[in-house]
């Protein structure tokens, strides 16, 4: 009897062993990612004609863009194709926008407030990106950190002209065969009509050239990017990159997309 329970015992302390060197060599758990967005907030003081913001940049992420109109008229803020409302004197508002690595031009939109000064441009960071692992092995947790910066090849830039007036904006453009129905005797007909139609551009970099041949001034937004606020006769530019798809383009200044400066560019 004593011989079967001597046996019997170091049969399990074998089994133990191997279960023992098996959770030591295995990995009990799994991985987990984890990366922070960062959020600031930005104070901006509003009056004519300048903005003064409590920073010039700030990390990738959401920023939350805090405007008091110090002055004696009424102002507005623009960054990325989006604007808080018209801001009363003494009255403040609140942007946020969730922003990547780059530069932005912010304006006030309303009437020449930016040409006077009210304008400027704004940096965002590029942070690496952190990836923390935990691993836990028999018990114990292992915490490891690497850091990679991602890098990418960037094709040149497609260079494509804008021209702006009162009240369009004109880009290169083609000619196309569009049908149309008329009645002709009761009866249902089909004709076809040549239109212009703005020309698709390659996706990818595109180096827009903005020319104010108006009397005005204007600016060009697309694809959440806006150009600084260009005087009558001056040219300025903006660089976005565009994938495959259907952008809207539009000057921001108050009320002028309303009178006909906007429209469709496809990035193919």
């Amino acid at each position: 009897m004593r011989r079967f329970t001597a046996v019997l015992i170091a049969a399990f302390a074998i089994v133990g062993t191997a279960v023992a060197g098996f959770s030591a060599a295995g990995v009990v758990g799994g991985k987990s990612t984890t990366h922070a967005l960062a959020e600031t907030t930005v104070n901006i003081d509003a009056r004519e004609f300048s903005f003064t913001l409590s920073q010039s940049s700030a990390p990738a992420g959401i920023i939350h863009f805090v405007v008091h109109n110090v002055g004696t008229q009424e102002h507005d803020f623009a960054m990325a194709g989006q604007g808080t409302p018209t801001i009363e004197p003494g009255a403040s508002a609140t942007l946020t926008i969730t922003l990547n690595p780059g530069s932005y031009n912010y304006a006030c939109t309303i009437g020449e407030h930016a040409t006077f000064g009210m304008q400027g441009t704004f940096t965002v960071t590029g942070t690496a990106v952190t990836t923390t692992t935990v691993i836990t092995t028999n018990g114990t947790t292992i915490t490891t950190t690497a850091t990679t910066t991602p890098t990418t090849t960037t094709p040149p830039a497609t260079n494509v002209a804008v021209s702006e007036k009162e009240f369009k904006i004109l880009l290169p453009s083609v000619k196309k065969k569009v049908a149309f129905f008329v009645k002709v005797k009761g009866k249902r007909v089909k004709k076809f009509k040549t239109v212009l139609v703005t020309k698709p551009v390659k996706a990818g970099p595109i180096h827009f050239v903005i020319k104010n041949i108006g009397k005005i001034s204007h600016n060009f937004v697309i694809a959440g990017q806006q150009s600084l606020v260009i005087s009558a006769g001056k040219t300025g530019t903006l660089d976005v990159t565009l994938t495959k798809g259907k952008y809207k383009y539009l000057c921001s200044i108050t009320g002028h997309a309303a009178l006909g400066m906007k429209g469709t560019l496809t990035a193919a």
